[in-house]
């Protein structure tokens, strides 16, 4: 029989905390899950719009559906509610430096980049493993996030290219 012991630190989200602790540890605790790393991006009337996304992930292979989530206050999820289109490219490890622009909220994100526009419209970038191009099938606000499902309707693949991941803060490959 083997034995073994836990190195933890256990925190009861009900028990009487401060919210900035039980908000400290709950993030610590979903940065131990690694992630892949996305740009979701739009274009609203021409004008394009783009977020870093980790939260991200196939929904459904009959239909093929997928889901994304952004911030309720994201100029990206305006946009996608008015155009009814995004894409989620997913990013290859070269474009760190792209993931952190587009993770701000302020300046023009897609200046200097070289992107194009897909078949829905939708800005495509560089430097991706893939690029997702989807119809928004539904939007549902939970907390202080969106989830939006897609139905994809256009698809590139790179496959020779290897993912960027985010684990505990930092960016991997």
């Amino acid at each position: 029989m083997s034995s073994f012991s836990f190195a933890s630190s256990a925190v009861c989200m009900n028990e009487a905390r401060s919210e900035q602790e039980l908000t400290t540890q709950w993030r610590a605790a979903m940065s131990d899950f690694p992630t892949g790393v996305t740009i979701v991006t739009t274009a609203d009337n021409g004008r394009p719009s783009g977020s870093t996304v980790s939260a991200f992930c196939s929904l459904s292979l009959r239909p093929r559906l997928l889901l994304v989530c952004l911030d309720v206050r994201s100029q990206t999820l305006a946009s996608i509610r008015q155009s009814n289109a995004f894409a989620v490219n997913i990013l290859a490890d070269e474009a760190r430096a792209m993931a952190l622009k587009f993770g701000t909220k302020v300046g023009d994100k897609f200046s200097g980049i070289d992107y194009r526009l897909g078949v829905s419209g939708c800005p495509l970038l560089p430097d991706c493993c893939a690029s997702i191009e989807c119809r928004l099938s539904a939007c549902h606000v939970e907390g202080d996030h969106a989830i939006l499902i897609g139905e994809p309707r256009h698809l590139t693949r790179e496959p020779a290219r290897r993912p960027l991941r985010y684990h505990r803060g930092e960016f991997g490959a």
